[in-house]
């Protein structure tokens, strides 16, 4: 059997490529583009990894499988023509060269894991069946063992062939290994050499002549292709009755379109589909089709002669309750210190319980200290907790509920039947959190707790090692005092002692960015030996001006607004991320029973949200969707979510219908009326994600209900998603695989606007 694969390897991306890949299973924090802008924020981490400069990006890396074909061929003659990297972490620290003809590894610190500095090859595809020989010359300046292995890049990391106790001498030792890949065929794989936890001092390995040929590929299996996606698009949950309805279609020639009733093929509507539509993030020309005139409650398919059936979707009045609470009980989910139950969420649930997990001291970094920092929710895929992305969420929380009213108080959580509304209860579960991670003597707040590393594929209770509190950040600091002020207005009808707590932590860290947020011009950078989610964010005026304006609206007190007004500038970005925060402030205030006191300043706010919502609704009618973004970066998702909280606040503002639909419509995004064809919400849709990267989905094989993965990825940095998706437009930039950390990770801030636009949709009558 012969297969042509061409694997075109931006090397500027192999740069980029983020820890996740190694063994012990670390990966970037899922870090996503801010709120409304098309362009992309700094979405990777610092993780401690090098790359050699490479001069000819692009480079093409092509073969034909048959026998003696090579998979890998080096020798190192050409210092500007082999894409291989460095990773490092737990102390590792080195340098890698190509000098005199070999790929060098300059060693200054072996660190104290195997993988602390690993050699590594992407961009390569084995094959089910085929049988391979590897070969290689490697030496040290020191006799040494090492590991070498050729593995999974990504999930839990196995290997489809180890050598672990391997030996090197201080001349070329000449290493040989058949052997035969009886795993599914892999378009991703990583070969390896993990080469730290060396006693000893600094000192250089050299490889030199490395090879992999195929043996024997006559029973070898094909890497399938991704499936074409269904060219129809619909929210795959549903609609309620009065709901605006849309489909969209990728590419045909039909002029109308069909409902069909499942249950009995009858049509039982027929519609005309719009002239064709530039989408330009998908580089396809598309038709849409509006039935919102179509009430009838029931299950169906749109149907053309074309593109023959949708997948399924219900109308019913009832048709979301299930999604918004499962969007709800994620969080619940994701529930750090605490035993997490399902005896009253459900079934659903119970491969997800787990015992009380990270309850350990933490250990203030640089110090010998130890604090409590338990609680809190686990911020994505990985365990971490990070403040500024927890308060975005919780923000989004308390914004559900004074926006739209939902106040359910009975979805299951531990609170549940208590009096005050659910979603307010698992906000506070953060909130109890983030009081420890403030420092009682500065008032300034830790940027996050992580362990130094990312685990390996492991239940929240198997991360057993030591908790790291990282330093004070001023980004960290003004979202914390946003939150809490927010917070103080929200819970004072539910527990006054609780609001004043929050007022006063609130109070504390603002005079914290008072005394510190002018000299701050870095932001956090991780420490050389911690490589978790780093969550950079170099300017701290907008949460400067978000936390000056929550106390205002909290407090009534004029100074605050004063300070905000000095911080705000027309260039501030209208931003609903972690990154560009001042949105929130302007929503808060624009809302609030105090935007009386500067008519000049709320009418400018006020002007400037319309605008952008004028203008975003011209451009996602014009480019189909109702998306209005032509660029997908890393969490694209929840740039659909935040765009969807602006478009309810212009709404809000307005009471412009239109500026209601708009939202709605990002939920429809979200749920299905995508050109990939997937819900992105796990569970729910015929042809829903169900792979996320997301520790506890990928132990137990199957996905938590209710998350929402990142989404299309124009520029992936993962290899699985490189090697599949490179050359697709952007919102083609999809694959439903656990391996790939830029594409399908989850996070709480990506499923908290969700849970605000889907409870818009719901509570909307």
């Amino acid at each position: 059997m012969k297969k042509i694969v061409a694997l075109l390897l931006s090397l500027s991306m192999i740069a980029g490529i983020a820890a996740c890949n190694t063994p012990a299973g670390t990966e970037t924090s899922s870090e996503a583009s801010d709120s409304t802008k098309e362009t992309t924020a700094d979405d990777t981490e610092e993780t401690g990894e090098t790359t050699i400069d490479r001069t000819q990006p692009g480079y093409r890396e092509t073969w034909e499988l048959f026998d003696g074909a090579f998979a890998l061929d080096y020798t190192f003659e050409d210092p500007e023509k082999f894409p291989w990297s460095l990773y490092t972490e737990s102390g590792g620290k080195g340098i890698l060269a190509c000098e005199d003809g070999h790929l060098v590894l300059k060693i200054e610190n072996p660190g104290t894991v195997t993988h602390a500095c690993q050699v590594y090859h992407d961009g390569f595809s084995m094959y089910q069946n085929a049988e391979y020989q590897v070969d290689f010359d490697i030496w040290s300046d020191v006799e040494r063992d090492f590991e070498w292995r050729i593995q999974l890049n990504g999930g839990d990391y196995h290997a489809y062939y180890l050598e672990d106790k391997a030996h090197m001498g201080t001349e070329p030792t000449h290493i040989q290994a058949v052997f035969t890949m009886y795993e599914p065929s892999d378009p991703a794989p990583r070969f390896a050499f993990n080469l730290g936890n060396q006693v000893g001092s600094a000192h250089n390995v050299y490889i030199d002549n490395l090879s992999m040929q195929v043996l024997n590929s006559s029973n070898a299996v094909d890497i399938e292709p991704l499936p074409p996606a269904n060219p129809i698009a619909v929210n795959q949950t549903g609609y309620r009755p009065d709901d605006p309805k849309s489909c969209f279609i990728d590419c045909i020639d039909d002029s109308t379109f069909d409902i069909v009733d499942v249950e009995t093929d009858k049509v039982v509507y027929t519609g005309d589909l719009s002239e064709p539509i530039n989408c330009r993030g998908a580089l396809a020309n598309i038709k849409q089709g509006d039935f919102s005139d179509f009430k009838e409650p029931g299950t169906y398919v749109v149907r053309t002669a074309t593109s023959g059936d949708s997948y399924k979707f219900t109308i019913a009045k009832d048709v979301y309750n299930d999604a918004l609470k499962a969007s709800i009980l994620m969080l619940y989910t994701q529930r750090c210190g605490c035993e997490v139950t399902d005896e009253k969420i459900g079934e659903d649930y119970k491969d997800f319980t787990h015992p009380a997990c990270h309850t350990g001291e933490a250990l203030i970094y640089g110090t010998d200290t130890k604090i409590d920092v338990s609680g809190g929710w686990h911020d994505a895929g990985d365990y971490g907790r990070y403040v500024a992305p927890g308060a975005k969420a919780v923000a989004d929380l308390l914004m559900t509920y004074t926006d739209t009213g939902y106040k359910s108080d009975k979805l299951g959580i531990p609170e549940s039947g208590n009096g005050t509304p659910d979603i307010l209860d698992e906000a506070r579960y953060e909130l109890d959190w983030m009081f420890k991670m403030q420092d009682p003597a500065t008032g300034g707040v830790y940027h996050k707790v992580t362990c130094a590393n990312f685990p390996a594929t492991v239940m929240p209770e198997e991360e057993t090692d030591q908790l790291l509190v990282l330093p004070i950040s001023t980004t960290a600091t003004g979202d914390f005092a946003a939150a809490m002020a927010m917070a103080a207005r929200v819970y004072k009808p539910f527990d006054k002692k609780f609001a004043d707590k929050c007022l006063e932590a609130a109070k504390k860290a603002y005079a914290y960015m008072e005394a510190n947020a002018e000299a701050d011009k870095t932001g956090f950078i991780n420490p050389d030996d911690v490589a978790t989610g780093e969550y950079p964010d170099a300017s701290n005026k907008d949460e400067f001006f978000w936390a000056a304006i929550e106390l205002f609206v909290t407090t009534g007190d004029n100074a605050y607004l004063e300070k905000a007004k000095s911080l705000y500038t027309v260039s501030m970005e209208l931003g609903l991320g972690w990154i560009e925060m001042g949105l929130y402030g302007i929503h808060s205030y624009l809302l609030s029973d105090k935007n009386s006191a500067d008519s000049e300043f709320t009418e400018e706010l006020k002007a400037r949200i319309l605008d952008e919502v004028k203008i975003d609704l011209v451009s996602a009618k014009r480019d189909g969707y109702y998306n209005k973004m032509a660029s997908f970066p890393w969490g694209s998702n929840l740039t659909i979510s935040n765009n969807g909280i602006l478009y309810y606040l212009g709404y809000l503002l307005t009471n412009d219908k239109e500026y209601r639909d708009l939202t709605y419509y990002q939920v429809d995004y979200i749920m299905g009326m995508n050109i990939t064809g997937y819900s992105f919400l796990t569970g729910f849709g015929e042809h829903a994600a169900e792979n996320p990267h997301h520790r506890p989905s990928q132990n137990k094989g199957h996905a938590v209900p209710g998350m929402v993965v990142g989404g299309p990825n124009g520029k992936p940095e993962d290899p699985y998603a490189i090697s599949v998706l490179m050359g697709l437009p952007g919102a083609r930039c999809y694959v439903d695989n656990d391996t790939c950390y830029s594409i399908n990770e989850v996070a709480i801030y990506w499923n908290s606007p969700f849970v605000y636009i889907l409870a818009a949709k719901v509570q909307n009558k």
